[in-house]
């Protein structure tokens, strides 16, 4: 009876997260987007302020314990009085100086952070109006799921083709020796477990990339842009999604094989001291950031691809320049992003978790039939966050596409005499004469 109501309580939290997730968060988001940058930049420079202003006020309570040592009141050391003074000048000219230049930066790019505030609202508008694109994400999960299921079966066969040894006196299973044959075939079949799961990465991210494109150039005249992404990303961009996964998915295996040449060197007598960690601490670093990079990298690329049909080396490149001729707005909507996706995903999981546990426990007849409230709220939280993790991918990747858009528009319309946008997108032809991307224009309607 208790399992009963347990899932009766999960189900009906599906059901309030999807219509919190699809009205009041989109809502609270548009909302308060402009308030939040704002509240977050007025309150990060009055931090810093009032920061310096209090290292300022040690740093003079030291100077009036000074003039008491010198009169004979008091007898703390004169060398740590000198270095705690230095310290807190120090700290407080630092947070000061951060505070002015913080000032200064806001003032000078005042029109670029009001930019980045009407992208982050145009990317609100673009997942309440395209509600089908909060699907991507949870059907590409299930891919994941399905490769890794299938991925481990395949593991197990392909383990125990290796050579068995007999057991060891209590220990009731074989052993398999690794030979260079398996282990060549473990390689093989770890990078394509890295490859694929990249693909279906990628697949979702221009899934989501190219709606964001229709959504902007044809907001009115859009038809079920998720399933017509589909149909581009599975009828023209196949090579170009491979091509970028298989980058990822070789950086990836780079850094697998690295840790796995680092355990066999100290296996084989390499002595483990604080150099060769050292040594072995950057290189993973290095690896570590230059995944990213290209994690990143190629995220922009699936974007251009989307926008423009171009192959995955032109839109790498295109891409890059974007970001260099626009290093400032790209960095502030990314970093902004971050920020909101890191207090949506709060904002999803608290609310819901608390309703739930006010709901067990104010609730007589639901609190007579639960004995315990945290396990359930422990699965509110986890079912929770889960949707908000979803929900705010899809808003993260639909603010890049639309930056991203705005940027070359103004770009095109740059050229012309009149005010006209990039509206629609048309796939190349299998004639060698046609050009790969055709670019539509019409006069500029809607604005971000």
């Amino acid at each position: 009876f208790k399992q009963k109501t347990a899932y009766e309580m999960l189900r009906s939290l599906v059901g309030s997260e999807m219509c919190i997730r699809d009205r009041f968060t989109m809502l609270v988001l548009k909302l308060c987007i402009g308030v939040i940058v704002w509240l977050v930049i007025i309150t990060f420079i009055l931090g810093t302020t009032a920061l310096g202003a209090l290292f300022y006020q040690k740093y003079a309570k030291y100077n009036e314990q000074n003039v008491e040592s010198q009169d004979g009141s008091s007898n703390v050391d004169e060398d740590t009085k000198k270095t705690n003074k230095e310290a807190f000048m120090g700290l407080f000219i630092f947070f000061w100086a951060v505070a002015a230049i913080s000032f200064l930066l806001v003032c000078c790019f005042f029109n670029r952070i009001r930019l980045v505030i009407a992208i982050l609202k145009a990317a609100a508008d673009f997942v309440k109006d395209v509600c089908s694109a909060l699907l991507v994400p949870p059907v590409m999960f299930t891919f994941q799921i399905m490769l890794y299921v299938s991925w481990l079966i395949t593991l197990v066969y392909l383990y125990s083709t290796g050579e068995q040894k007999r057991p060891q006196e209590g220990w009731p299973f074989a052993s398999i020796e690794v030979d260079q044959r398996l282990e060549g075939q473990l390689a093989y079949h770890l990078f394509g477990l890295l490859w694929i799961n990249a693909f279906i990465i990628a697949l979702g991210q221009f899934i989501l990339a190219s709606s964001a494109g229709i959504w902007y150039f044809m907001r009115q005249q859009m038809n079920s842009p998720v399933r017509t992404s589909v149909f581009r990303a599975l009828r023209y961009h196949m090579g170009s999604l491979a091509f970028g996964s298989l980058i990822l998915a070789i950086v990836q295996f780079i850094r697998i094989t690295f840790e796995y040449i680092k355990k066999k060197s100290y296996a084989m007598g390499v002595p483990e001291n604080a150099v060769t960690k050292f040594i072995f601490k950057c290189m993973k670093c290095c690896l570590a950031c230059f995944e990213r990079f290209i994690k990143f990298i190629n995220t922009q690329a699936y974007i251009q691809v989307a926008l423009t049909g171009k192959s995955f080396c032109s839109s790498a490149i295109a891409a890059f320049y974007l970001i260099f001729r626009n290093t400032v707005v790209f960095g502030m909507t990314h970093g902004l992003s971050i920020i909101f996706v890191f207090v949506g995903k709060l904002f999803i999981t608290v609310i819901p978790t608390i309703a739930g546990f006010l709901v067990i426990t104010q609730v007589e007849d639901i609190s007579k039939r639960i004995s315990s409230p945290i396990s359930l709220c422990i699965c509110f939280a986890f079912i929770s966050y889960a949707i908000g993790s979803l929900f705010m991918q899809v808003w993260g990747m639909a603010s890049e596409t639309i930056l991203q858009a705005y940027l070359v528009d103004i770009e095109v319309n740059a050229n012309v005499a009149t005010n006209l946008s990039l509206i629609h997108i048309s796939e190349p032809t299998r004639q060698a004469e046609i050009s790969y991307a055709v670019f539509c224009l019409k006069k500029k309607k809607y604005n971000i």
